[in-house]
This record gives structure tokens, C-alpha cells and sequence, in this order.
């Protein structure tokens, strides 16, 4: 299967994307999700390519092998061959999806060491990586036939598979479905997320369940407590925001729903093991 053709049973589908750019072996495409309406729909599927889903806004829930994720600005989410996965929203998002042929990723693994492993864990990127992803698609418009573009695919690929292949961990997880309502107590989360005043215990009470059960079955849904989540969702805004040099810590920090710089600073620390300052200096700047 051609990796253009990988999320269409029809080229026709392929309208769904804003921009896409295919070798026969790689492929880089753009989808911009605008919809006024919030709302969580289920889109499954698998294909045998290697996929890297970019998000550059919050992915409210990603899908991958039965287990449910937030997808947040900064990482990216690799998916194996025949895995199933999917966007299960129609948010306000932006992601980048990069598919590359089993054939050619498992090249590039063997070239450095690595057959025989295969993703399993999300990984940072710094921010000059996506200058190369930029690079690539510049050179497609340009000349889609170019040696350039290969060599970028190239470099592209090498740098996904050194970063996705380094640790090694497996953190894949088992999906639970223990709360009826739970996709519905995410929406809710993602239209009031910046308000400063949203808390655990008015989550809670939306979703008509005991604060303890609530709890517990949003930690069995999501795997992450539900003020875990609630700091996930507002770090990934403000990690897209740090990119704006101009932004003070001040103004991300209230921007994204918390009252006050130590609160941020904390929660950022907590979710990212860095300071504000230090990602930014590492993963924007550096």
C-alpha cells in the first residue's frame, strides 16, 4: 500500500488533509481540525506504514492499541504497523502525520542498530525539528522529483527512529472503559479548561459521580489522575506558547488557567520535569 493512500480506502478521502506531500515510500501530511461544535467521535483504523502523529495543539483523546491518551504539544506518538489507532475528536486541533513504508523505516532501523525494536513510548522533539519537516515541504512544492527531498526524507526518518528507538521503554497500557460518561467529562474538561476556577470537585459533580468514584474511574479510563489531566491539558497550551518569546511566564501561565506564576511553574515541572524556562531554552531555542 502506498503511504498516500494509508488513511483512504480512496484517493478521494485524501480531501480530508490541508496539505499533503508523498514520496511512494514517505509522507508528510497536515490536517487542520476547525470545527465550531466540540465533540469525540471514534475514527480506528490501522495500515501496515509506521505512523508519527505531531500534534501542534492539544489532541484532546488519542486512540492506540486500546488505550486512551491526551495528546500533548512537544511529543510525539509513533504507532507501529498494523496497530490500531486513531484521533477519536473533532476538536479544535492540529496535527502532523508523518507515514514512512515498513520497508524504508526498517532500513533505516538496521543502519543503526536497532532490528528488531519497534516504538512503544512517546518522545520529545526539539522545535528545529520541525524547521526540517518545514524544509521537506518547501522542497516538495518546489520540485516534488528532487534528490533534495530524498535526502530530507532521509534525515527525517534517521532522527524519528534515533529518538523513538533510544529508551527503549514500553508503556503501552490496556484500555479500561469503567465510566459511561467519561468521553462526554473530557469535553467538559476541554471548554472550560482555562477557566482558573476549574477544579477537580466541579469536574466531578458534572459528571453526577461521588468524587471518589469519579476519581478512581477517570484514572481507570485515562491512566492519569484527573488533576493530572487537568495540568497535561493546560501545559500543552502552554508549551506552544512558550515559542512566542515575547509571552512572559506570567501571561502563559494565566492564558492556560492558572491564577498565579507558582502554580504554573510547579505543574509544568511536575508534567515535564523541567522548568518553563529551562524547555524553552532546551526544546524551542536549543
Amino acid at each position: 500500500m502506498s503511504v498516500r493512500t494509508a488513511h483512504a480506502k480512496d484517493v478521494n478521502e485524501l480531501g480530508k488533509y490541508d496539505f499533503i506531500y508523498s514520496l511512494s515510500y514517505f509522507s508528510i501530511a497536515e490536517n487542520v481540525i476547525e470545527n465550531k461544535t466540540l465533540v469525540l467521535k471514534e475514527f480506528k483504523h490501522s495500515h501496515e506504514e509506521y505512523e508519527f502523529l505531531i500534534p501542534l495543539t492539544t489532541i484532546p483523546l488519542l486512540y492506540y492499541h486500546k488505550a486512551n491518551y491526551i495528546g500533548e504539544v512537544g511529543f510525539i506518538y509513533p504507532v507501529n504497523p498494523y496497530v490500531e489507532h486513531g484521533l477519536e475528536t473533532d476538536l479544535h486541533s492540529r496535527v502532523i502525520s508523518i507515514t514512512i513504508s515498513q520497508a524504508y523505516v526498517e532500513k533505516i532501523k538496521e543502519q543503526l542498530g536497532y532490528t528488531g525494536h519497534f516504538f512503544y513510548t512517546r518522545f520529545m522533539y526539539k522545535s528545529a525539528f520541525l524547521d526540517v519537516i518545514k524544509a521537506y515541504e518547501e522542497e516538495y512544492v518546489r520540485n516534488p522529483n528532487s534528490k533534495k527531498l530524498n535526502e530530507i526524507a532521509t534525515e527525517i526518518t534517521t532522527t524519528l527512529v534515533k529518538l523513538g528507538l533510544a529508551s527503549g521503554e514500553d508503556n503501552r497500557r490496556p484500555e479500561k472503559r469503567y465510566a459511561k460518561h467519561m468521553k462526554q467529562i473530557l469535553l467538559y474538561i476541554e471548554e472550560n479548561y482555562k477557566d482558573p476556577e476549574l477544579n477537580i470537585a466541579k469536574i466531578a459533580e458534572y459528571s453526577g459521580y461521588s468524587l471518589a468514584y469519579f476519581t478512581k474511574a477517570f484514572k481507570k479510563y485515562m491512566h492519569d489522575t484527573p488533576i493530572m489531566h487537568l495540568n497535561k491539558r493546560r501545559i500543552s497550551d502552554a508549551k506552544a506558547l512558550l515559542k512566542d518569546k515575547n509571552l512572559q511566564l506570567m501571561d502563559i501561565a494565566t492564558a492556560v488557567g492558572y491564577k498565579n506564576l507558582s502554580t504554573f511553574t510547579e505543574a509544568f515541572k511536575r508534567c515535564m520535569g523541567l522548568l518553563p524556562s529551562e524547555y524553552r531554552n532546551k526544546y524551542i531555542q536549543g
